[in-house]
C-alpha cells in the first residue's frame, strides 16, 4: 500500500516534531509520516502562543523535588540539541527570577531557597531590593519603600522559540536517509483499527500505520475516546492570553506559585521574537473549545470532555477548591473589556512593574493559546503535568506546561515504545553520546511515567 508507514505522528508542534527527529536519528525505523493541520510549529508551539520559557524547575515554586529533577534533566536535552544546531533566534540565554511581594511570599521564598535547594541550582541566589534594583531596575522604580520584596535570581535562564525549534527538528530529521513524509495543512478527522493496523483518515486521504502517536493537545483525548481509551479521563480547556508593554525587563520575572495548582501565576517575559516588548500573562480562562478562538472545535471538545455523571461531579469538586475559585473569579474580571485591563494592571502587572500605567499596556491580540488540563474522573481532580494514554500500538500525548521543555524526553519515551512494539532498534549509545552525561541521567529520562 502506497500510504503505509511504520509510524504515523499526528501533530506538528514541538512534541510531534521532536519525535520525528528522535525516530529518524536514533532508530532503524525508515517509514515515518507526520500529519499537521497547519504549518510546522504553529498552534501552541508558536512563539506568540506560549511564554517561551525553558523550564528547569529552579523558579517554578509549585514543583516538588521529584518534579524539579525530572524537569531539569529533560530541559537539558534541548540545551544540548540547540548547542549542536546553533540556529539563530532559536534559543537565548537571559537572566530570570522568581519575585516575592508581600510578607507571605517573601517568607515562602526564604523557606524554599535554603541551602539544600540551592545545592540543586548553584547559580540561584536570594536577593533583596538593592540587588534587584541593579539587575531589574524597573521592578523597584515606583514601588513603595515599605513594601516587602525579595527574589531568587539566576543569570542562567533561557527563552526558546518553540515554533522554530519544531522546524529545526523537521530539518534535522529530513537530513537522515529515511522515507519521511510530511502532510501539512491536512487535518486528521478519524481513526480506526483493522487487522492490526491503524487507518488515519484526513480530508484528503487515508494512511495506514503500524504504530501511531497523537501529539495534538486536547485532540488526543478526542481520538483516544473514539478508540475506547481514556474513559476515566475528562478535560478542561484552559485559554491563556497575554498583555504587553514596551520592553521594561531584561529576562523573565516569575511570581510565587502555589503547589498543587496547575495554573501558572502571571509572569513578565522578554520576548524572543520581538525585542521591543515585554509580555505579561498568561491569564486563565476556561473555554469550550480545543483551539484558541476556534469555536468550530467545540463539538470535539465536548466529545473529549464527556458530559457524564463522573465528569460533572469532578467539575463540582474542582470548583470547590478555594484557590482555584479565586483564580477563575479574578481571571473572569480580567476578560471584561477596559475594566479587565485596569484590574489586570493593578493586580498583576504592577506587582512586577509598579510604574506602568493603564495606557502603557495593551492586549496581545496576536497571541495566546490553549492547553488541555486533564481530569481524573475516578479521583475527581485535575492531573498535574503531562498525561499519556497507551494502547496497543498507539499513544496519545496531552502535554500542558512544561510539556514543551520536556519535548525530547517525551519523544524518547515514544521512540522506545515504538521500537519495542515494532521490534526495531533504538540506538541507545548514540543517544547517550549526544544527550547524557551519565547512566543516572538516562535512568531519570526513562523513568516509568503514568499512562
Amino acid at each position: 500500500m502506497e500510504n503505509e508507514y511504520d509510524v504515523i505522528i499526528v501533530g506538528g508542534g514541538v512534541i510531534g516534531t521532536s519525535l520525528l527527529y528522535m525516530l529518524s536519528e536514533f532508530t532503524d525505523i525508515k517509514n515515518i509520516l507526520l500529519i499537521e493541520k497547519r504549518k510546522i510549529g504553529e498552534g501552541s508551539s508558536d512563539s506568540q502562543s506560549n511564554s517561551q520559557t525553558l523550564h528547569v524547575g529552579d523558579i517554578e515554586t509549585n514543583y516538588n523535588t521529584e518534579k524539579i529533577i525530572e524537569t531539569r534533566t529533560a530541559s537539558h536535552l534541548i540545551l544540548k540539541y540547540t548547542q549542536k544546531i546553533k540556529k539563530d533566534n532559536l534559543i537565548k540565554q537571559v537572566q530570570k527570577m522568581v519575585l516575592g511581594v508581600g510578607n507571605e511570599e517573601v517568607e515562602n521564598i526564604i523557606k524554599r531557597y535554603d541551602e539544600k535547594f540551592i545545592s540543586l541550582f548553584p547559580s540561584i541566589k536570594v536577593i533583596k531590593s538593592k540587588e534587584i534594583l541593579k539587575v531589574e531596575p524597573n521592578i523597584i522604580k515606583g514601588r513603595s519603600p515599605n513594601e516587602e520584596i525579595i527574589a531568587a535570581y539566576s543569570k542562567e535562564g533561557h527563552i526558546v522559540n518553540f515554533g522554530l525549534l519544531s522546524t529545526s527538528f523537521v530539518e534535522s530529521a529530513l537530513k537522515n536517509k529515511k522515507n519521511i513524509k510530511l502532510r501539512l495543512k491536512e487535518e486528521a478527522i478519524d481513526i480506526e483499527r483493522k487487522n492490526g493496523f491503524y487507518f488515519v483518515r484526513t480530508e484528503k486521504s487515508t494512511y495506514k500505520g503500524k504504530f501511531v502517536v497523537f501529539a495534538a493537545g486536547g485532540y488526543g483525548l478526542y481520538f483516544a475516546k473514539k478508540l475506547g481509551y481514556g474513559k476515566d479521563l475528562s478535560m478542561l480547556s484552559v485559554a491563556g492570553n497575554f498583555y504587553y508593554s514596551r520592553n521594561v525587563i531584561k529576562g523573565k520575572v516569575y511570581r510565587v506559585q502555589k503547589g498543587g495548582i496547575p495554573f501558572a501565576a502571571v509572569h513578565a517575559d522578554a520576548d524572543i521574537a520581538n525585542k521591543k516588548i515585554t509580555r505579561y500573562g498568561p491569564t486563565v480562562n476556561i473555554v469550550p473549545f480545543l483551539e484558541h478562538t476556534n469555536v468550530m472545535s467545540t463539538y470535539k471538545y465536548i466529545k473529549a470532555m464527556g458530559l457524564d455523571k463522573e465528569t460533572v461531579e469532578s467539575l463540582i469538586n474542582i470548583s470547590e477548591d478555594k484557590d482555584i475559585q479565586k483564580i477563575v473569579e479574578k481571571n473572569f474580571i480580567y476578560s471584561i473589556p477596559d475594566l479587565g485591563k485596569y484590574y489586570f494592571l493593578k493586580e498583576e502587572v504592577n506587582k512586577i512593574i509598579p510604574s506602568l500605567k493603564y495606557n502603557d499596556i495593551k492586549f496581545y491580540k496576536e497571541g495566546g493559546g490553549i492547553r488541555p488540563q486533564i481530569i481524573d474522573k475516578k479521583m475527581r481532580r485535575l492531573i498535574l503535568g503531562v498525561v499519556d494514554l497507551r494502547g496497543e500500538g498507539i499513544e496519545f500525548s496531552m502535554a500542558p506546561s512544561p510539556g514543551a521543555s520536556s519535548c525530547l524526553k517525551e519523544a524518547l519515551k515514544y521512540t522506545r515504545s515504538a521500537t519495542e512494539y515494532l521490534d526495531k532498534t533504538f540506538y541507545k549509545e548514540k543517544f547517550m553520546k549526544m544527550f547524557c552525561n551519565s547512566e543516572d541521567e538516562y535512568k531519570i529520562l526513562t523513568s516509568v511515567q503514568k499512562h
